[in-house]
């Protein structure tokens, strides 16, 4: 029986061995007493004994700042021992003892317990996210740079278009007799081609502002959003003779301003791509889910072929010329994104000539992404 047991043991800690994330036991007084090599090598814990109140420095942690400690009672091993459970907290850490001086790192950490159900010891579970560390900078400095980029160009490129504008409204003042009926036609195209390309710089910045600007996340009533979306699109509603049905909606965890945009760029859809024999019906609802909340709109328009359900989400995807409906393809480009930000995910539901209905999900705890 006792060989079996060794046996064991030495099959589990080669199995810890095997993993890329570190493991590390502790005993109530935060003596490690089991630790594999990637938690010698990530971070450079080491079986000698440590008090609780040099567990910080002795092993390097620091907060995001990289040169502050991290505050003793914040220690994941001194909030396991209290009894606390946490997953994914991110520290930086900094010391002679691992193969590397610096890493960032993230701990997950839980008591452990004895049958009695008292804490008895605490395990932490710790990966090296320094490339992923690395990669989301590099991500945020591009977003910077591209956002930056749409800023200037947008600037630069408007300025010409207004020359063109206001030197054809001239041609058409001052010599409104000496043209003919073929110049006259060209000047219109002139104007609605600035009109086009102004309408695209404009909707292209906004698609750059909302990939890189940073989320504010808190409470948002929906109910308050689709009142504003309403007062929004008042016209277009008006003009179309459309029902909106609204559902009661609920509080979610959001950005408000891009998740008001959500919800304009969706019904303003559902306005634009009525039928032409039946006024446009909208409706908006919401069902709770197991950790999310899934949000739908639905119409009664011309509907979507099922071949097109996911390519309608990509940047300039147009299924319709700018004849027959206006827009630049960029809408539901800017839904997909706003919801990938949320942390949710987006999809159509639709049947040519019978209606559209799009639905979105957002997580309760909606952690989103900066």
């Amino acid at each position: 029986m006792s060989t079996l047991s060794l046996t064991s043991l030495h099959a589990i800690e080669s199995v810890f061995e095997g993993v890329t994330f570190g493991i590390v036991a502790t005993d109530k007084q935060g003596t490690v007493i089991f630790s594999n090599g990637a938690a010698a090598a990530i971070i450079g814990i080491d079986q000698e004994p440590v008090s609780l109140k040099d567990w910080i420095e002795h092993y390097g942690v620091y907060l995001s700042d990289g040169v502050t400690l991290l505050p003793a009672a914040a220690s994941p091993l001194v909030r396991a021992l209290a009894g606390e459970e946490v997953n994914s907290l991110e520290v930086f850490i900094q010391n002679q003892l691992g193969s590397g001086r610096s890493k960032w790192c993230s701990i997950d950490f839980k008591p452990l317990k004895d049958e009695n159900g008292e804490v008895a010891g605490a395990l932490l579970l710790v990966q090296d996210v320094s490339e992923r560390k690395r990669l989301s900078d590099e991500v945020t400095r591009s977003n910077l740079a591209l956002q930056q980029f749409a800023t200037v160009a947008a600037h630069d490129l408007q300025e010409p278009l207004r020359s063109i504008s206001g030197f054809t409204d001239m041609l058409a003042q001052y010599q409104a007799d000496e043209l003919d009926d073929k110049s006259r036609r060209c000047m219109v195209k002139i104007k609605d081609g600035v009109t086009r390309m102004q309408t695209l710089i404009n909707d292209l910045l906004a698609y750059s502002r909302i990939q890189t600007t940073t989320q504010i996340l808190k409470p948002v009533n929906c109910d308050e959003i689709l009142a504003n979306c309403a007062k929004t699109l008042n016209a277009s509603i008006t003009q179309h003779g459309a029902t909106v049905n609204v559902d009661p909606l609920p509080v979610v965890i959001a950005d408000g301003s891009q998740l008001s945009q959500l919800f304009q760029n969706l019904v303003g859809n559902a306005l634009k791509f009525c039928a032409v024999d039946r006024p446009p019906v909208v409706r908006i609802s919401a069902q709770r889910r197991a950790n999310s909340w899934l949000f739908s709109v639905a119409d009664n328009g011309i509907g979507i072929a099922p071949e097109y359900t996911e390519r309608i989400f990509r940047i300039f995807q147009r299924l319709h010329n700018t004849t027959s409906y206006s827009g630049t393809g960029i809408g539901l480009a800017v839904c997909q994104t706003i919801v990938d930000r949320h942390e949710g995910k987006i999809w159509v539901e639709s049947e040519p000539g019978k209606g559209s209905t799009f639905y979105f999900t957002i997580p309760e705890k909606s952690g989103g992404k900066t």
